[in-house]
């Protein structure tokens, strides 16, 4: 810049000669100064040539700009305006600017150097200041300008907050951007659905033209702040910097008002929009390179993942680390799960492992559904659940699918089979109780998922149409968020068409095939639990990958089942102790059931030692039959005779008062214990 300020020293001297007024005792020793500062400059400043071939700027431009900031760089230039003018502002006028850069006022290629959409000007690096004609209007330059001439870097302190950093992604995407912009397009366009990897293909289209980039998400802006503003800025620091621009999170701004896109088009230096947008036609003047966005595959965000976390901390938790591969996120996300899990393990004076960056993984993808669902953390393992042998391997292979079907999808023989969806679905049937519900969240724990619970009482509608709608909105954020998605009594949204006898019926068909359809093109793992499968649509059965059938428990897991429940009491009446071999080998009734009989057991237990003063509540087996009796009651099923006849051979009783069984052979209680 000196060799610049050196220039302009003549010009400043005759525009002094030509104003006679001046008095020589204030202007002199101010030229000599200056004079004397800048005799040796003779280099040529590599920052204002930088900002030259960025911005287009012509050798007026430069000379303009010049001037504008010569009071930033050293006061006596201003002192020397002051002077010129007659103020007390030491900013340059236009007509001064133009002066000294030797053009005359009523020239029109000079004043339209300065024009709103000269490249000074609309580019944000010199304004124009006050009212009036313009002549009289004053030149400033912006602090980050004045600060980049000076060789500082710094980003502008409007715009460093909404840059992020993320790795570029060299695929079939970045490779057609590049191109496009080796052929002269100047505006690209990634559609990244969520969840997709839309702005590292982006950068990666820069990494292949050997040229930085500038990541800007104005998401992260604070409202009401103008994204065009910040976008405009944004343009101005990759251009001062020589970067490409990658612009993300502006759907909200582009579809209300789209500014943005304005700025984008005037950009000097390329730029890419990431959005979930389809632009019309007419949003630029020339119509966008548009690619889509996809998502990471299990070896990328392995190989990010793996970036934060040591070799031997993955091998020791192999099954960990491969759930944690599975789950489906950007590399936005993984960085920053990865840095909170630094964080957190620091705080806990721990080696950074694998459970750490899980448990940022689930901090990150904090969105909600905002549907009728419920998301819910696992809290069950497959290993905790009592099933019998063909059903617990049918689980467990279930399991297996799940944890290897984006690496066979993306890597292996399955690779680009087939157009429909890369989700895995299945069937749980059953009769209640027999642990449906609760094997599907163990599936979703053995993966390292959560569990989404639809309720379908908010998604079926009586209204034709929002039905389908309900759904979709639950299935694509489900998919987003990467949650195993469980239909709970699914028989009643995938029932069997019927006969078109009317209108209603044709909707109501039409409203299961729509069903069957999205549920096909479903990204993820979805589980469907039902009572009923005869009442599922045949067509359904073909869409299954997984149908296990939860069988009522035999003798063998009801042994186990009371055993696990009866654990969770305080413990047995040793004046009455429990037959767990009887209870299994003669109440034949599933998990859920019995797990109904302990509860209600030690609920009797808990009321009479409260009535009595004492703290314990031990449960014997005059409280299970007890609660027994009830369950078969409830069910509507007839207790079985041995039930009954053990009751009347022991003498157990089962009231508060001491009645018992009755003498004459009736299976119902006297007075609920």
């Amino acid at each position: 810049m000196q060799t610049y300020l050196r220039q302009l020293i003549g010009p400043l001297t005759d525009a002094v000669r030509r104003r006679p007024h001046l008095r020589d005792a204030e202007v002199a020793p101010l030229l000599e100064l200056v004079t004397a500062e800048y005799a040796d400059a003779d280099e040529p400043s590599a920052a204002l040539r930088t900002v030259a071939e960025a911005f287009r700027l012509t050798e007026n431009d430069c000379e303009l700009l010049v001037v504008a900031a010569a009071p930033e760089l050293d006061i006596r230039f201003g002192a020397l305006y002051a002077l010129l003018l007659g103020s007390e502002r030491m900013l340059p006028t236009a007509g001064l600017a133009l002066e000294l850069c030797g053009h005359g006022s009523l020239s029109p290629p000079a004043r339209r150097r300065l024009g709103a959409a000269a490249p000074l000007r609309r580019h944000s690096l010199v304004s124009v200041e006050g009212e009036g004609p313009l002549l009289l209007r004053s030149l400033r330059v912006p602090e980050r300008m004045v600060a980049h001439l000076l060789g500082d870097a710094s980003a502008d302190p409007d715009v460093a907050p909404l840059l992020v950093e993320e790795p570029g992604r060299c695929d079939t995407a970045a490779q057609l951007l590049a191109r496009a912009f080796g052929c002269g397009v100047e505006v690209g366009h990634v559609r990244a659905r969520p969840r997709t990897a839309g702005v590292s293909s982006a950068l990666g289209a820069f990494e292949l033209l050997e040229m930085g980039s500038l990541v800007l998400d104005l998401s992260r802006r604070r409202r009401p702040e103008d994204p065009a503003r910040l976008t405009k800025l944004a343009v101005r620091e990759a251009g001062l910097l020589g970067r490409g621009l990658v612009l993300t999170g502006a759907d909200d701004a582009l579809v209300a008002d789209r500014s943005v896109l304005c700025e984008v088009e005037a950009a000097p230096v390329p730029v890419v929009v990431v959005d979930d947008l389809t632009w019309p036609s007419g949003w630029l003047r020339e119509a966008p390179v548009t690619v889509t966005a996809t998502e990471l595959s299990v070896p990328e965000r392995a190989l990010l993942w793996g970036a934060a976390l040591d070799s031997d901390a993955a091998s020791q938790d192999p099954v960990s680390w491969q759930n944690l591969v599975g789950l489906r996120m950007t590399p936005q996300d993984i960085i920053v799960a990865a840095q909170t899990a630094s964080l957190e393990a620091a705080a806990e004076g721990k080696a950074l492992a694998v459970g750490h960056l899980r448990q940022a993984a689930q901090q990150q993808r904090n969105a909600v559904l905002e549907t009728a669902a419920v998301r819910t953390v696992p809290q069950v393992t497959l290993a905790e659940l009592i099933l019998p042998d063909s059903t617990r391997e049918a689980v467990e292979n279930l399991v297996s699918w799940g944890r290897n079907r984006e690496a066979l999808l993306d890597t292996g023989h399955l690779a680009g089979l087939g157009t429909k969806g890369r989700g895995l679905t299945a069937m749980f049937t059953g009769a209640p109780g027999t642990g449906k519900t609760l094997a599907a969240e163990a599936v979703a724990g053995e993966l390292g998922l959560e569990l989404c619970t639809v309720d379908l009482s908010l998604i079926v509608d009586k209204y034709i149409g929002e039905t389908q709608k309900h759904l979709e909105r639950v299935i694509t954020e489900a998919e987003n968020l990467n949650v195993v998605l469980f239909f709970d009594e699914a028989d009643s949204l995938f029932g069997a068409r019927g006969s078109v006898t009317d209108a209603r019926d044709r909707y109501a068909n039409q409203e299961v095939s729509y069903l069957l359809q999205r549920i096909e093109r479903f990204e993820g793992l979805a589980v469907l639990a039902t009572n009923l499968r005869a009442n599922l649509d045949p067509a359904f059965t073909r869409r299954l990958h997984h149908i296990v059938h939860f069988a009522d428990p035999d003798a063998p897991t009801r042994r186990l089942l009371w055993e696990a429940h009866l654990r969770e009491v305080v413990g047995d009446d040793p004046d009455d102790p429990i037959d767990v071999e009887w209870l299994a080998d003669n109440v034949e009734l599933t998990g859920g059931d019995i797990r109904n009989i302990v509860m209600a057991a030690a609920f009797a237990a808990a009321g009479r030692h409260d009535a009595a003063g004492a703290h314990a509540a031990p449960v014997g087996m005059r409280h299970v039959l007890a609660a027994v009796h009830r369950e078969y009651a409830k069910l509507a099923r007839v207790v079985p005779s041995a039930v009954a006849q053990f009751g009347l051979g022991q003498g157990l009783i089962l009231g508060t008062r001491g009645p018992k069984l009755s003498p004459t052979g009736d299976q119902s209680l006297n007075r609920a214990p």
